[in-house]
């Protein structure tokens, strides 16, 4: 530690050169960290003593031209800086209270520094999966965010589920899709993982939560736009190709359809962004912090994505696990490439409204959800397969010429 000390004198008096020579003696002897800045008194303004850990001031400067200095050595004194009027050399109470002020500048320089380089490592470029992984990343960190985003998700479920049980008929109710209280208050509990997760994130990793939805730090509705665009007539017509493949029939609209459409239009957006940004955003990003190589990260996280997803609809079926298992899939690798997860909730929202709203006015909207009762086919798993692969391409296509995701196959959007 190098403790510096402005000695403010006249380099043309005697005494003044005599005070310092015996002060840099004595420091040779028993205290080489001090370091004496000789100065006249017109050299220093008004913000020439700043950087010193205490000032020495050889006597009180009294011309006119001195204003500078006899300011300078006010403002330090006002900052908690040591300042000495003596003609002789300065007494050991002086150096130590110098030597505190070069520990606590010292601090303050490590303080600087470490806040320095956690902000270059912020702005450092990162994967989607990596977003949580900064420099304040620390192994516990995805359990915190974790436990506080299931934590806040179960209390909400309560709050919007405990009103629910006093307009429904029974308990059984509230599992009927055609019901529309029931269906309101699942899509609102859905839509909770969205406020859940970005909760725990911030809770967890004290980083922005934002970073969920795309490594820009936010939703960019633009590219949402696109990919809106070219997502609902490819998937409108995957939907006429089934309806037609498995000959099925119009059947006696719901009771309460016009009930229902409402709360279709209005609600289901908000229950498959809620399930993606849960799934592929949380998920995939507070377990890939675990990880220092994204590609390793990526795998890990695409696997209990998948995983997570297919067991939280019910169905054992292996048919509609693979349906299932194909959305989350291909929501990972667009998440990865595009950087974000606007393409994959455009893809579950679009598929999700085609389907309620084709199975409430058409009739048929209890076979519209996946539960433990569900069956698939291998036709209908192939078809589904086929056609979340074609829109994949389509939206990664179109994600490279509009800048989204970088050229090459596999290489991750960043930022």
């Amino acid at each position: 530690m190098t403790v510096r000390i402005a000695a403010v004198g006249d380099p043309g008096h005697l005494e003044d050169q005599q005070s310092l020579a015996r002060a840099r003696a004595l420091s040779r002897q028993g205290a080489p960290d001090l370091e004496w800045s000789p100065l006249t008194v017109g050299e220093p303004g008004a913000q020439g003593l700043e950087g010193y850990d205490a000032v020495w001031l050889m006597a009180w400067p009294q011309a006119p031209e001195a204003e500078g200095v006899r300011r300078a050595a006010w403002q330090a004194h006002a900052t908690g800086t040591p300042v000495l009027v003596s003609p002789t050399e300065p007494p050991a109470g002086f150096v130590g209270q110098a030597r505190e002020r070069a520990a606590y500048r010292i601090r303050g320089e490590h303080r600087a520094a470490e806040a320095a380089r956690i902000e270059a490592g912020e702005r450092e470029p990162r994967t989607y999966v990596s977003q949580m992984r900064g420099p304040r990343h620390r192994g516990w960190r995805p359990l915190v965010a974790l436990a506080v985003a299931a934590g806040v998700w179960v209390l909400g479920a309560f709050v919007v589920f405990l009103p629910t049980l006093f307009l429904v008929d029974s308990e059984e109710e509230m599992a009927n899709p055609v019901n529309p209280w029931a269906s309101v208050s699942l899509n609102l509990v859905l839509a909770l993982l969205i406020p859940a997760t970005l909760l725990g994130l911030w809770v967890g990793f004290r980083r922005s939560p934002w970073r969920v939805l795309s490594v820009t730090g936010r939703l960019r509705w633009g590219w949402l736009g696109w990919c809106l665009l070219v997502v609902t007539p490819l998937w409108a017509a995957y939907l006429v190709i089934t309806w037609f493949v498995f000959d099925q029939e119009v059947l006696d609209r719901p009771e309460h359809w016009v009930a229902l459409l409402v709360i279709t239009l209005l609600t289901t957006p908000l229950q498959a962004a809620g399930e993606e940004i849960a799934f592929r955003g949380g998920l995939v990003q507070g377990v890939g912090a675990w990880f220092r190589t994204p590609v390793v990260a990526l795998v890990v996280t695409t696997v209990l994505s998948t995983a997570f997803f297919a067991a939280a609809h019910g169905s054992a079926d292996v048919w509609v696990v693979i349906e299932l298992g194909s959305l989350a899939v291909a929501g990972c690798w667009l998440a990865w490439r595009t950087g974000g997860l606007e393409a994959v909730i455009v893809l579950h929202v679009v598929n999700n409204v085609l389907i309620m709203v084709t199975g409430i006015l058409l009739g048929g909207l209890e076979e519209s959800y996946v539960d433990g009762s569900t069956q698939g086919s291998p036709v209908s798993a192939g078809m589904n397969v086929v056609a979340t692969v074609i829109v994949t391409a389509v939206l990664l296509r179109l994600a490279r010429r509009r800048g989204i995701a970088p050229a090459g196959w596999n290489t991750p959007a960043t930022g």
